[in-house]
């Protein structure tokens, strides 16, 4: 029985990565940058906004410098708040397994999205109070798959139930490589689930799902 369980958030509670692609897209219309959907499934799934851009530029040769990133990750932030705005799609089976883990289960997230819009979908689910910590890209300067954020999120949650916890007291539920390869290396076992990527590529985690429900604590 896990002390806690550490949830990624696009992919894993949230089908955002069409919106993501999408309000993407919107900020780079001006900038005449386009990608189809295959192009962002290989290149870009499971990176912050930050590397993200750094990704884009390396296919596109375009460099993006970071005063440009500071001025565009707001106006896609912007792009995807108004379109979760007018629905926020759950992945199939978390909201049963949050309602029902929260019941004696700590939870907490450590995901590469933006704090703003992860606090706007968990508002808007009513679901803000079942997390704590909550880690996002603004708190931890190397994204997945680095292990700095799942470590970040184990110190927090060690303080709030005073120490005892260790970090394979920990499930970590991811959908990409970079996830699983962050969690393992901060110590955690790892439930991936294959929303995002095949099941084949994978493997690294502990358990490897279809889809969350198949999954029994």
């Amino acid at each position: 029985m896990f002390k806690a369980i550490v949830f990624d958030f696009d992919g894993v509670i949230t089908d955002t990565e069409p919106v993501h692609m999408q309000a993407w897209l919107q900020v780079f219309a001006p900038l005449g940058i386009s990608f189809e959907k295959e192009e962002y499934d290989r290149y870009y799934l499971g990176f912050n906004d930050r590397d993200f851009l750094d990704a884009v530029g390396r296919t596109h040769n375009r460099a993006f410098m970071s005063d440009e990133k500071a001025k565009l990750i707001p106006i896609k932030l912007k792009q995807s708040l108004k379109l979760l705005n007018k629905e926020i799609p759950l992945m199939k089976g978390v909201q049963e397994f949050v309602e029902r883990s929260s019941k004696n289960t700590l939870l907490a997230i450590c995901s590469g999205a933006n704090k703003e819009e992860v606090y706007f979908v968990l508002r808007q689910l009513g679901w803000y109070e079942f997390f704590d910590p909550i880690v996002t890209q603004e708190d931890v300067i190397r994204g997945k798959p680095d292990p700095e954020g799942y470590k970040l999120a184990w110190t927090k949650l060690r303080e709030r139930i005073g120490g005892d916890l260790k970090p394979s007291d920990c499930l970590a539920i991811e959908d990409s490589p970079k996830g699983i390869a962050a969690a393992r290396a901060a110590g955690m076992k790892c439930l991936a689930i294959s929303n995002s990527y095949p099941a084949t590529t994978l493997q690294q985690a502990d358990w490897v799902v279809k889809s969350i429900s198949d999954f029994k604590l």
